[in-house]
């Protein structure tokens, strides 16, 4: 019969991961560091992780919370259940993990492929659908290009968190409300 594995094995791991990128990165970071921070053998790592690039897209993964596409019939709902699940509270601390990727990037290609197609290219299709859906319901603005009014809301976050100010939930709710005055057919509807 095959070992449960362990939750509190698997949050060490994880925590440490999240310490050493934010310290060292992906390209200096090691698979025998991540263990000894995590007080576990190499072993328990690769049972639940192929490589350092499918723990790192983990780690990521696991600092967003799950999107999909719901359908609640109303666009606006829909949109900032969206952001609020789509764009992590601490942006600084989510920029170190995205900043380190591509910094690897020249000489580790396959963790920010593996990041792009298994997390960031998911989640913005399930807002472009949100977006589209919009347009459709007349919601949001009939010229509307989705790509582009994502590209606006998930940019002006990147850029705050860049510039190291604030990124948790009263500044979202403004900044969304002026993405959605600007984008929606209606202004305040």
């Amino acid at each position: 019969m095959p070992r449960r594995r362990d939750p509190k094995v698997d949050d060490a791991i994880m925590r440490a991961t999240v310490r050493l990128l934010a310290h060292k990165g992906f390209g200096e970071m090691t698979m025998d560091e991540v263990a000894a921070a995590a007080k576990v053998g190499k072993p328990a790592i690769y049972r639940r992780y192929g490589d350092k690039a499918e723990l790192v897209t983990a780690v990521i993964r696991s600092q967003l919370a799950p999107l999909e596409v719901p359908d609640l019939g109303d666009t606006k709902a829909e949109l900032r259940d969206a952001v609020e699940k789509g764009l992590p509270a601490d942006g600084v601390g989510y920029l170190r993990l995205i900043g380190g990727l591509i910094a690897a990037e020249p000489r580790h290609p396959e963790l920010i492929e593996a990041f792009r197609t298994s997390i960031l290219g998911p989640l913005r299709a399930v807002v472009v659908v949100l977006i589209e859906r919009g347009v459709q319901r007349g919601d949001l603005r009939p010229d509307l290009d989705a790509v582009a009014a994502l590209d606006f809301m998930a940019g002006s976050y990147l850029a705050r968190a860049f510039a190291g100010l604030d990124t948790g939930p009263q500044w979202r709710d403004r900044a969304f409300e002026i993405w959605w005055t600007t984008m929606s057919e209606r202004g305040t509807a």
